[in-house]
């Protein structure tokens, strides 16, 4: 009486043992305590109808209030989909997404983004096609760099040929081609954006404060 095995080569059970799909699954957020709260925080949290102005500084719980003001309205029966929440950085907005993510117990909470992601949206979904060949989109830093220096080279040449409608003060006019300076007039552009302050606005600023380079 004779047997037989059959023997496999370790090479084709090592294939054998690594073919087919692996698949991810994502975490659901693990549930979080309320926090205690404050007078000011939690007047702010029972606020439901109007708008409401808080003024607070950096390492006030801006941030945690924020999250139960919404946890609060989800509670009350608010849809999430229904809530928007608008920051300044992607950063604060990932940081915001996941805290009220774990606060609800929600893999999918409201949503959180910035206010030129929401603004841009708005703009793409809303624009004119007969106006714009191709779809817009939003400049990145390095482009608006690169944008800012080449307006500001190109101001010497207007005002050669008469055509230039700003006269920028003689003691900048050796500046406008430096990149130095196209980063200084882009970082004001910027934090006039931020404060909400049209070129009327800046203007009137610039003459109240005495600074004609503004």
């Amino acid at each position: 009486m004779s047997s037989s095995t059959t023997r496999h080569s370790p090479h084709r059970a090592s294939r054998q043992r690594t073919t087919g799909a692996y698949r991810l699954v994502r975490t659901p957020p693990g549930s979080v305590e309320p926090p205690l709260l404050d007078a000011g925080q939690r007047a702010v949290v029972d606020h439901t109808e109007g708008p409401l102005l808080v003024l607070a500084g950096p390492g006030t719980g801006k941030t945690t209030t924020l999250v139960e003001s919404v946890a609060a309205r989800v509670e009350r029966g608010g849809d999430p989909a229904r809530i928007l929440v608008l920051t300044f950085s992607r950063k604060a907005a990932v940081e915001l997404r996941d805290r009220m993510a774990a606060r609800l117990g929600a893999a999918r909470g409201p949503q959180a983004t910035t206010f030129h992601s929401y603004c841009y949206a708005l703009v793409r979904a809303h624009q004119d096609a007969d106006l714009f060949a191709d779809p817009l989109r939003l400049l990145s830093g390095p482009e608006q760099d690169v944008t800012v220096r080449e307006l500001l080279a190109g101001q010497l040449d207007l005002e050669k040929e008469g055509l230039a409608h700003v006269r920028w003060p003689d003691e900048l006019r050796a500046c406008l081609t430096t990149r130095g300076f196209a980063d200084e007039v882009r970082a004001v552009l910027a934090r006039s954006r931020e404060l909400g302050l049209g070129p009327d606005a800046l203007a009137a600023f610039a003459r109240r404060t005495g600074r004609p380079d503004w």
